[in-house]
């Protein structure tokens, strides 16, 4: 080993064979390589998002008017206003992001129905009333310019949509529409509401590893049974669909790349009327994303009631969706980590309506992989001629001219090009190069007194090279804020899952909370399967720590609810028992010791101390409490701005001494309400009555506060009841101060 390390030809032969590996695992496109990408991407976006266009209106079935009409669906007579309105006011097409797939309930026939036959007088009268889904299904025929929408679904019977446009293909490529993404079950709307409609187009969206969209399919195949790409039958995207209705077309053109390879290599653009869209060969759009602008809104009240400047719909494709969150319409982007489905769509035909995109070439994979080769191969024969110094200042030179010409092809041209992989390669090969050189040199100085060989491992070495002074163990004593989440009756929902869909569950639920913990300062310390543990005031200074942590958990318990909600549509359509999402959130403050932590093999940055533990004992307490969310008495005095409650004078497990412990049940908003005014005022009345020893006054307000605020916090006044209850049938000794010891951890 010692004489192969002094060769060159080894070197060559590591660097090589280094090489090949990333051009395997490029071949592959493995998951790692293509987040990196995707993020990348993204990174693009952000800084150079897409300048906002006009052309696109969105009616937003927003919170404010669900108060005024209603929850949804709405009777179909107060949305078949919509199109009507619309029309009249010159909107180029209206678009339903919505499935109506059942009949209006509403309906006066179906009301008689349900009517016994004493009353038929009245069924008779309703009887002769119009169908509210034929009174929709005119005024979206006589509108003329309607497009309706459908989405896949997981199980169905295989109903099809309803197909208004012709899509054919150019080129000669018979097979192109195999590369599409297929479904095999949808999510229809009533076949009198599609068949009046001008279009039908999907709304299906698909989204990244990270839940984020950034491509839409613009095209859908259906298998009907014959076999190959001419046995699909293929539907539009709704953005397309609606371009097609607004300029009054019937055909969409797809190009296919058969013309010249003769070769099935999938699709190239589609057109539809004056535009030409640029798709990758499955048939996939790159969204190009402004972010979000509420000035694209017009709330669907305003529009039935007329107050709003008409002229905004003239000529205007009119996207009717939601921004309500019990809707459960919410999407992600790389600008907006929660974003309306239907503002998806406005991006997309504001993308088109203005001719500016953004797309991958499909030459791109090939043309990055040879440069990359290229470089890498250069790398390799100079690096035994010139000095680390030298080649370092080369990559550098280098890799900076690949993300500054990604950049420019990106923000001139709209082309995506990947540096990561490449710089990636570049720099490995120049390390491993280094390292190789730099040991070979080694190894020929020493040579004379044999001592070879003495070397550290080659991923210390790594570690060394790009930051020696992180690596070393041991930190720093300082104050910090500390987090621990736990999902309860985590055991019993797992039970009622398949791995895989537990799995996604999983991120569904960690992906939103770690963007929480992180936009309010916090550092992840580590998932432990449904847990979290996190802190603040490391490893950046944080003046204002307590407070961000208490904020972050606030808003973990308000962004459960739509979580919830999607998995109650997930286990009723699979027919199992539904299960809440529940956290509890354990917070303490005060010293630790925060830094590398481990082995001298493997360490983390990570926190340890009594506050450390105090914070995971908080939570554990949480389920016993019937809170969410409970602090400690250091954590208390730190925040403000906050709706708090004492709840207890405890010890837990591992502590000799009580400390004080609080909940959150609010912000600033509601810290000044009447109702927590009331809440904290009896609440604080009945502690200090039992802290007094006066139990029966105690317990009669106990009793009492179970029904405040309709038994929100029963369990906690039931829980001080029967603790209450003990105590007068055994008092607590003379000197007693209220303090309890926890039975559990």
């Amino acid at each position: 080993m010692k004489n192969l390390l002094s060769k060159r030809g080894f070197e060559i032969f590591v660097l090589l064979s280094l090489l090949s590996f990333f051009i395997f695992i490029r071949l592959l496109d493995v998951g790692a390589i293509e987040r990196f990408r995707f993020t990348t991407f993204d990174y693009y976006n952000k800084v150079f998002p897409r300048s906002p266009a006009e052309g696109v209106v969105i009616i937003d079935i927003d919170e404010e008017s669900l108060k005024k009409y209603g929850q949804w669906p709405w009777s179909r007579d107060i949305v078949a206003k919509i199109p009507k309105k619309l029309n009249e006011m010159g909107a180029a097409a209206t678009v339903f992001d919505i499935v109506f797939s059942e009949q209006d309930r509403t309906s006066p026939n179906i009301i008689a129905d349900k009517l016994p036959d004493e009353m038929k007088d009245l069924k008779l009268l309703l009887n002769n009333m119009p169908d509210n889904d034929d009174l929709f299904a005119s005024e979206i025929k006589k509108a003329g310019n309607v497009v309706t929408a459908f989405v896949g679904a997981r199980e169905g019977d295989r109903k099809r949509p309803v197909s208004k446009a012709i899509i054919r293909q150019i080129g000669e490529d018979p097979d192109a529409f195999q590369f599409l993404l297929e479904i095999k079950n949808f999510a229809t709307n009533l076949k009198k509401l599609s068949k009046s409609a001008a279009g039908n187009g999907s709304f299906i969206m698909k989204t990244g590893f990270d839940g984020v969209i950034r491509k839409i399919p613009m095209l859908i195949g259906y298998d009907t049974g014959t076999g190959g790409s001419l046995g699909k039958r293929i539907y539009p995207a709704l953005a397309l669909e609606a371009l097609r209705v607004a300029q009054n077309k019937r055909i969409i053109e797809v190009e296919n790349y058969g013309a010249k390879s003769k070769k099935a290599n999938g699709i190239k653009s589609i057109r539809v009327g004056d535009y030409k869209i640029p798709t990758d060969k499955n048939g996939n759009f790159w969204v190009y994303y402004t972010g979000h602008r509420q000035s694209l809104y017009v709330p669907a009240w305003k529009l039935l009631e007329e107050d709003f400047d008409k002229d905004r719909f003239k000529d205007k494709i009119v996207l009717i969706g939601t921004s309500a969150i019990g809707l459960l319409d919410l999407r992600s982007s790389p600008l907006d980590p929660v974003l309306p489905g239907v503002e998806v769509h406005a991006e997309i035909l504001e993308q088109v309506l203005t001719n500016d995109y953004i797309q991958r070439l499909p030459y791109a994979d090939g043309l990055e992989l040879i440069a990359t080769i290229f470089i890498a191969l250069f790398i390799i024969i100079i690096a035994s001629f010139i000095t680390t110094f030298t080649l370092s200042v080369f990559v550098t030179v280098i890799l900076s001219s690949c993300i500054f010409a990604a950049l420019y092809f990106y923000n001139i041209y709209g082309l995506l090009f990947d540096p990561v992989y490449p710089g990636l390669v570049i720099i490995s090969t120049f390390i491993m190069s280094s390292i190789l050189n730099n040991l070979r040199t080694e190894h020929e100085k020493a040579a004379i007194n044999n001592a070879f060989g003495h070397y550290v491992s080659k991923d210390l070495m790594s570690e060394l090279t790009s930051n020696p002074d992180r690596l070393k163990l041991g930190g720093e004593v300082r104050e910090l804020s500390i987090m621990f989440t736990d999902v309860r009756n985590f055991t019993t929902i797992s039970e009622q899952m398949d791995p895989e869909e537990l799995i996604q569950v999983m991120n569904d639920f960690l992906t939103p909370m770690t963007s929480l913990i992180m936009e309010n300062r916090g550092t992840i310390d580590k998932y432990m399967g449904d847990a979290i543990m996190a802190f603040w005031n490391a490893p950046l200074d944080d003046d204002n720590h307590a407070n961000h942590a208490c904020s972050a958990a606030l808003k973990m318990a308000e962004i459960l609810q739509p979580i919830n909600d999607e998995l109650k549509i997930k286990a009723e359509a699979s027919n199992r028992k539904y299960h809440e999402i529940r956290t509890g959130i354990g917070i303490s403050t005060g010293d630790c010791s925060v830094g590398n932590m481990g082995s001298r093999q493997r360490f983390a940055y990570s926190a340890l101390g009594d506050s450390v533990n105090l914070g995971s004992r908080l939570e554990g307490q949480t389920k016993e409490y019937g809170v969410d969310i409970l602090i400690s008495e250091e954590t208390y005095k730190q925040i403000s701005g906050f709706a708090a409650l004492e709840l207890d004078l405890l010890t837990v497990k591992g502590r000799v001494e009580p400390t004080r412990i609080y909940t959150i049940i609010g912000n600033e908003e509601y810290l000044g309400t009447t109702e927590f005014t009331e809440l904290k005022d009896q609440h604080d009345k009945m502690i200090n009555l039992y802290r007094d020893q006066d139990f029966k006054k105690a317990l009669r307000l106990s009793d009492k506060l179970q029904k405040i605020l309709n038994g929100k916090y029963q369990i906690l006044y039931q829980m001080y009841s029967t603790r209450i209850k003990e105590y007068i049938e055994t008092p607590p000794a003379k000197d007693w101060q209220g303090e309890w010891i926890a039975k559990s951890k």
